[in-house]
């Protein structure tokens, strides 16, 4: 996609000068609060996308959404030049690409890790000690519960899903016996 693309181009940017001029910290902080606001909130992507609202307007907005929020002023700049530019519709694209940049250059995978009942401290090191062997990285994962999985678990890494549900054993079996 277009946006992916434009979106990497300016995150690329950012992350090269942050690294450069020692502010990875501080660029990484305000990409994951620019990638969070956007994703929790419909309506500001929406409104970073409506051609019908003038660039000094959503400039507005942005300065006072995160007015004291952002730590790196090259953050800040950029911003203010994708607004400028008429760009501020890529900027959630901007800030997911950082993160992937920023995750990749640190070795870490994210993954989303889903249980039919919360799990224990324990088995939850387990899986991570497991993962984190298997892909000589870091392994940052979001819990989630999900009562329909019956037992067991899934777990999604980048583009990769593993099923060990008991509701997929079920549906396997009765998906076999229904072909004899």
């Amino acid at each position: 996609m277009v946006e992916d693309r434009i979106g990497y181009r300016y995150a690329r940017s950012l992350f090269e000068l942050a690294n450069e001029k020692g502010v990875m910290p501080q660029a990484h902080a305000d990409m994951l609060l620019l990638h969070q606001a956007c994703r929790d909130s419909r309506d500001l992507t929406l409104f970073l996308q409506s051609p019908l609202v003038y660039a000094t307007k959503k400039q507005q907005v942005l300065d006072k959404i995160f007015e004291g929020k952002l730590s790196s002023d090259f953050s800040k700049n950029l911003i203010s030049i994708m607004v400028r530019k008429g760009r501020e519709m890529y900027l959630p694209y901007v800030a997911k690409a950082f993160l992937e940049l920023y995750d990749k250059a640190n070795h870490i995978v994210r993954g989303l890790l889903t249980t039919a009942v919360p799990l224990e401290d324990a088995d939850y090191q387990k899986i991570r000690k497991v993962i984190e062997e298997k892909t000589q990285a870091s392994f940052e994962v979001e819990t989630r519960t999900e009562p329909a999985l019956i037992g067991g678990f899934t777990l999604k890494i980048g583009d990769q899903f593993f099923d060990g549900s008991v509701a997929s054993a079920i549906r396997k079996i009765k998906r076999e016996l229904l072909e004899q």
